[in-house]
């Protein structure tokens, strides 16, 4: 079944006055999903890629000269802080012969790309790559480039903007040869931030690695992967999404797992958030003496129909494991309800709150209403926890201020 098949039929259920603007908007991302979904051809680099390992010491039987882990890097105007980034990988407990760096940068115009091919010898690596690309606004194209290309047996996606902790390769591939992990969840540490770590499973019965709600906390990809899992999933990041691009890809990575690890007793994974005046006194300097300054886009500042486009993405990853059948299919329909639950409660409430303009947050509630009705926030299997239900009611509203209340409430702000 396609995703334009389970599309119509989701669109037949509601009511007649939302049926022409819900088409519109499904029409023109269902040809994108769909192709996205399907196996690539293998890219040029299709030699190095190795088949899939069996359980066994991480360190064993790898190919001689193949690195343990590729870490791969998306930029864009981080000559700023892509020195801290490297300089973490430089300082890393796990030899620099067995990581592969790839960095790939989206049209940069300062010195990012020089700050980065600076970093070529300071390490003995086991190979050091920068490209760069013209400019998309995403890290979606990277990251699928950094896939493609990986000679690593895992794969690491950071950003350049944040840094490891200097045990954090050494222990998550140990987790991952440990487990026969397709996918190691180290901790976050946030910085300026909230940290997007796995919350504990609500039965104490239930065992952190098995799934629930919890992982949805953390559908962020600064994670380590098997690189061949990630291929033969046949998921891409999506290059046209300009916001939560990695939520389909997680939501996918999690449905289709085998085994999922996680380094709780070592600091990983620092995810900063970092005003765009700041200057390199917050970050250890490049080694070409240089600084850049980035750019942001406002998540206040996006459209709500293209901030909340990522949302037909992940409700057709969903739809599309329940036609698998098996464990994929059993969970995706607990994960749909869930996802749900988690937007509701945490993601919407969040987006509400950043927005300054009564029009936008009346506009985001329109969005999120008709995604509600188009992917059936309220069907017999999804049962909204009561901060959910109250923050779809205040939506349909589209009252502002009834709608800022509910957003304060859903995230326990008097």
């Amino acid at each position: 079944m396609t995703v334009a098949t389970i599309a119509e039929r989701l669109l037949d259920r509601l009511p007649a006055r939302l049926q022409a603007p819900a088409r519109q908007r499904v029409a023109a991302v269902s040809t994108a999903v769909a192709s996205r979904l399907r196996p690539r051809p293998a890219p040029d680099l299709a030699a190095r890629r190795r088949p899939r390992p069996a359980p066994r010491d991480a360190a064993s039987q790898r190919p001689e000269g193949a690195p343990l882990v590729t870490v791969g890097i998306t930029s864009h105007h981080e000559a700023e802080r892509i020195g801290r980034c490297l300089e973490s990988l430089v300082e890393q407990t796990l030899g620099a012969e067995q990581i592969e760096v790839l960095v790939v940068d989206d049209g940069s115009t300062d010195d990012t790309v020089e700050t980065a091919w600076s970093y070529a010898d300071a390490a003995d690596w086991a190979a050091f790559t920068v490209t760069s690309h013209a400019a998309t606004g995403s890290p979606s194209a990277g990251r699928n480039r950094i896939v493609d290309a990986a000679a690593g047996e895992h794969v690491f996606l950071l950003d350049a903007d944040d840094y490891l902790g200097r045990q954090a390769l050494e222990a998550m591939t140990r987790a991952a040869a440990r487990e026969s992990a397709d996918v190691v969840v180290g901790r976050y540490v946030g910085v300026n931030r909230s940290a997007p770590n796995v919350l504990p499973p609500k039965k104490a019965t239930q065992r952190r690695d098995d799934y629930h709600p919890g992982w949805l906390n953390s559908l962020h990809v600064q994670k380590l992967f098997r690189t061949e899992f990630l291929r033969d999933l046949g998921c891409r990041f999506n290059e046209s999404l300009i916001y939560a691009s990695d939520h389909p890809y997680m939501i996918s990575v999690f449905l289709h797992a085998r085994a999922v690890a996680f380094v709780d007793d070592v600091d990983c994974y620092f995810l900063t958030l970092e005003e765009p005046s700041s200057t390199a006194a917050s970050a250890r300097p490049g080694r070409s003496g240089r600084t850049g300054r980035r750019t942001h886009v406002s998540r206040a500042e996006i459209p709500a129909r293209r901030q909340l486009q990522f949302l037909h993405d992940c409700f057709g990853v969903l739809a599309l494991a329940r036609g698998e059948g098996g464990e994929a299919a059993r969970r995706a329909g607990r994960m749909r309800a869930h996802y749900w639950n988690r937007l509701l409660k945490v993601h919407l409430p969040v987006l509400v709150r950043r927005k300054t303009d009564d029009d936008a947050v009346v506009d985001l509630a329109r969005e999120a209403t008709a995604l509600a009705e188009l992917y059936g926030a309220e069907t017999s299997r999804t049962t909204l926890v009561p901060e959910a239900r109250l923050m779809l009611e205040a939506f349909a509203s589209e009252d502002a201020a009834t709608i800022r209340a509910a957003a304060e409430a859903a995230r326990g702000v008097e």
